[in-house]
């Protein structure tokens, strides 16, 4: 009986076991065979897992090739100085600006996620932000990961980089002309462009204040916008040479033709405009010299308003000028529905129309070029890690706004206003300019304010053939200081600098253009009196400049000077100059106190 039991209960135990080892072998061969390819990836998704391998982020340029923003793998910790901003300590960064706040709201910004934000970080994100690739990594147990070879993957492309058509040099010249002119006018603000108006291409490009994108939360959104194609003003009498090109491009005037100052005092449709400087009969060109409101309402006063409306559409207002930054505003240009009987008058003077300062630029630059308006360039070109050219700057024109020969004829109308209007203190010595100043009442609760201003100058050299164009607005200046008084010499003080600095080259060519006047001017008459004139070469690291003076010439002492001082002092005193190397000048050939052979050159050494 015990037997029999004992026989039962191996049958059962055995039949369990056979059951167990089916069910086991059944699993197994679920998950082997006909579920094997499924766990084998699961298996795999908990080991492995793709990561994504960020491509570079491309660097900024300016024209020359110096950095102006570059990332830097991982973060870095950069120390506050070299980045122009004031304290110690270090900040964490990802993307570089080394330059600090230089040129900051045309650069623009990066966020977070590594997408621009503003400026040329954001137009050009495409080309800068390049394609992200990706590769499995594996995991252990510990869940460390670790590249194994023979995983799949995509390398990543980096992004490009792009040159701009700004100049390091010459930004530095203006935003520290801002800056000074900013505090010693106790102003609001100022703006300014330097450009090339044959090409559109903008060399330098500044609103004080600045902001520094190295530390971009630390301003506000409206502090880190780019207020040359931001802001809308009008214009004030910088505008007066739009009404100027009409009336000759009409032939309604010519530049001796006479008009009525009317003691400064011109009234219509019940409002009387009025000039500071009373006028009695005055030639056209000497009303835009003294900028008489009247002399150019009566001007104005003889055109239709669709013809004023189309010249103005034309020179670019009330339209986006197309420069490849974002934020720019289109102005206003009233359609001519909606004028009063009155409005085409204001207009000539720069009232009911407003204006960027980037407009106004444009307008000024299709008189100094021949009558073309050009859309401006920002940006010189986008070249790829291995140097291919992936896009390059070329001259867009939009349309011609006025003959050639008219276009002439109001430059030499704008160098008689800096030679003998308001624009006085915008001259350079030995070179002619042209520019018109302006000086526009701000509106307020019922009017316009009588001490709130833009003031403005906007001007060109050589007046007879523009090579470089710039302008300056000055953001209310203290006392209510006219364009004249406030914008002008700001403008003075960039050019006036520029032309000295050895290493930017448009001084050779309106130099050059100052020499071959001269030249000409000595067959005609060998017994004129020269004056100095400068022609500046830079070949690699030596610079050298010519200068020719027919008076007696003593060496002056420039050891210890900057280089760029020395130049200056040499310049001034008709001494031709070699320099080699940069910095502070330690030796120079020729003593200080000699007197100039004719035909002997002051070596300056930097080391």
């Amino acid at each position: 009986m015990s037997r029999q039991r004992d026989k039962v209960r191996l049958y059962v135990v055995s039949a369990l076991l056979a059951i167990a080892l089916l069910a086991v072998t059944s699993k197994l061969f679920t998950i082997q065979i006909i579920d094997g390819k499924r766990y084998a990836l699961r298996s795999r998704e908990q080991v492995q897992k793709p990561r994504i391998v960020h491509a570079k982020r491309g660097s900024i340029y300016d024209r020359k090739g110096q950095q102006l923003a570059v990332s830097v793998p991982g973060r870095m910790a950069v120390s506050l100085d070299a980045l122009g901003i004031e304290g110690k300590g270090q900040a964490t960064l990802q993307r570089i600006y080394p330059m600090g706040d230089l040129a900051g709201p045309v650069l623009g910004y990066v966020g977070r996620d590594g997408y621009g934000l503003g400026g040329a970080e954001f137009t050009f994100d495409h080309f800068l932000r390049g394609e992200d690739g990706w590769e499995m990594v594996h995991r252990d147990g510990k869940q460390r990961t670790y590249r194994k070879i023979g995983l799949p993957g995509k390398a990543p492309k980096d992004g490009s980089d792009v040159y701009l058509t700004i100049d390091v040099a010459l930004q530095k010249i203006v935003q520290s002309s801002l800056k000074q002119a900013v505090e010693n006018l106790n102003a609001r603000g100022a703006m300014a462009i330097v450009m090339d108006p044959r090409t559109g291409k903008i060399l330098a490009m500044a609103n004080e204040p600045s902001f520094n994108p190295n530390v971009t939360s630390s301003f506000t959104l409206a502090e880190r916008r780019n207020a040359c194609i931001s802001q809308i003003f009008e214009p004030g009498s910088t505008f007066k040479t739009m009404t100027a090109a009409v009336a000759l491009e009409e032939k309604m005037y010519g530049e001796n033709d006479l008009i009525d100052g009317n003691n400064g005092v011109f009234e219509i449709h019940g409002e009387v405009i009025r000039d500071d400087v009373p006028q009695g009969m005055i030639t056209f060109t000497r009303a835009l010299a003294v900028s008489s409101n009247v002399g150019f309402a009566q001007i104005a006063n003889g055109f239709r308003n669709d013809q004023f409306y189309r010249y103005s559409r034309d020179f670019g207002f009330g339209t986006r000028t197309g420069i490849s930054l974002p934020g720019e505003e289109q102005g206003i240009l009233h359609p001519v529905r909606s004028w009063s009987g009155r409005t085409r008058v204001t207009m000539s003077y720069g009232y009911e129309v407003s204006a960027t300062f980037l407009q106004m630029m444009m307008a000024y630059a299709a008189v100094a070029n021949g009558g073309v308006l050009l859309s401006p360039i920002i940006c010189e070109r986008v070249e790829r890690r291995d140097g291919t050219i992936v896009e390059t700057a070329s001259v867009r024109p939009v349309r011609r706004v006025m003959s050639e020969e008219n276009a002439a004829r109001l430059r030499g109308m704008l160098l008689n206003a800096v030679e003998g209007g308001t624009g006085r203190r915008a001259t350079i010595h030995g070179i002619t300019v042209g520019g018109k100043t302006g000086t526009a009442r701000k509106p307020e609760a019922g009017g316009y304010s009588r001490t709130r201003h833009w003031s403005s100058f906007i001007g060109f050299l050589p007046a007879d053939s523009p090579t470089l164009l710039c302008g300056v607005v000055i953001d209310e200046p203290a006392g209510g200081l006219g364009g004249g008084a406030a914008a002008a010499p700001v403008f003075n003080k960039i050019i006036s600098q520029a032309l000295a600095h050895p290493e930017f080259e448009f001084s050779d060519r309106i130099l050059m253009s100052r020499t071959a006047a001269a030249r000409d001017d000595t067959e005609d008459r060998h017994d004129r009196i020269f004056e100095r004139v400068s022609v500046t070469h830079q070949l690699d690291s030596i610079k050298i400049a010519f200068n020719v003076e027919d008076t007696v010439r003593i060496v002056p002492n420039v050891i210890g000077k900057d280089l760029r001082d020395a130049f200056n002092i040499m310049n001034a005193g008709g001494i031709p100059v070699y320099a080699i190397g940069s910095g502070v000048v330690q030796r120079q050939s020729i003593a200080p106190g000699a007197i100039l052979k004719s035909e002997a050159v002051c070596t300056l050494t930097t080391r």
